[in-house]
């Protein structure tokens, strides 16, 4: 059965981030909705929307350098 995690989940030993999607055995997919942790993918539902990556320069190594003058 095909879901969609809500929220971030550990799986088989993996740690799968929110929008993850997953095809498991029906018993374990309804239990993971029914937790509010995943929802059922439809032929119809929206690919998941890529997670924006900060630039370079939005890292903590961008607030430690100086231009210096």
């Amino acid at each position: 059965m095909p879901i969609e995690l809500l929220r971030p989940h550990t799986h088989a030993g993996r740690r799968l981030p929110a929008g993850a999607r997953l095809d498991l055995p029906e018993v374990s997919a309804r239990w993971l909705i029914a937790q509010g942790a995943a929802r059922l993918v439809t032929p119809d539902s929206p690919a998941p929307a890529p997670s924006p990556k900060p630039s370079r320069r939005d890292g903590p190594a961008a607030a430690a350098t100086s231009t210096g003058d």
